[in-house]
């Protein structure tokens, strides 16, 4: 158990990383594209087009972002089951030497993935690096501009964003249907199960 927590730990430790650096600039440039088609002669399905069409960079690095983790998760858990494959068989005995052989296997699976977050979030930062918005044009027309608050509502983007677009989103406009990474920082999905193999408590079907 304390082998998977520290695991989940560092995974969240790089998802954070990744949502920080690489996916928060990506859904701020989607978001403030998007505010821009409500102040274009844009109407109805016209503007719902815009809307989708500036969110979808974000949603595509979401859903990358996503497989990325799954993937890994995925390859821990086949890692635990040819564990306990080679370990336990067919048989029903779990005597503990066998227990003591499966947490140590078990262990090196999650260490073996630990050591592969390195080169995931490289591949994820590379295979991203498309979607990021050049520098210049971040906060350009934003209440950020400048380097702070600005004493009134920039042209073109007054105030919109927070409200609208929070709502546009929540309300299945398409762009971030599953949303940005969400969950990730709670670990990868699936690891739970490594708690029972290691310690021998429950067998794969």
């Amino acid at each position: 158990m304390e082998n998977q927590q520290q695991f989940q730990a560092e995974v969240q430790r790089v998802s954070s990383k990744v949502e920080d650096e690489l996916i928060s600039p990506i859904q701020g440039y989607a978001y403030k594209n998007a505010s821009t088609c409500y102040f274009s002669r844009l109407k109805g399905r016209d503007r719902n087009a815009c809307v989708q069409a500036a969110l979808n960079p974000a949603s595509q690095a979401g859903e990358y972002v996503q497989s990325e983790f799954d993937e890994l998760s995925n390859r821990v858990n086949r890692c635990a089951q040819t564990c306990q494959d080679d370990i336990y068989g067919f048989s029903t005995k779990q005597s503990p030497e066998m227990k003591a052989q499966m947490d140590e296997c078990t262990k090196n699976c999650m260490l073996k993935a630990s050591r592969f977050l390195p080169e995931m979030f490289e591949r994820i930062q590379k295979n991203l690096a498309p979607l990021q918005p050049p520098a210049s044009e971040f906060t350009k027309g934003t209440l950020l501009e400048g380097g702070g608050l600005a004493g009134s509502s920039p042209q073109g983007v007054s105030g919109l964003a927070p409200a609208q677009l929070a709502g546009l989103v929540q309300g299945g406009s398409g762009g971030l249907a599953s949303g940005l990474v969400p969950g990730l920082p709670g670990g990868i999905p699936g690891l739970g199960d490594l708690g029972s193999l290691g310690s021998g408590q429950e067998k794969g079907s």
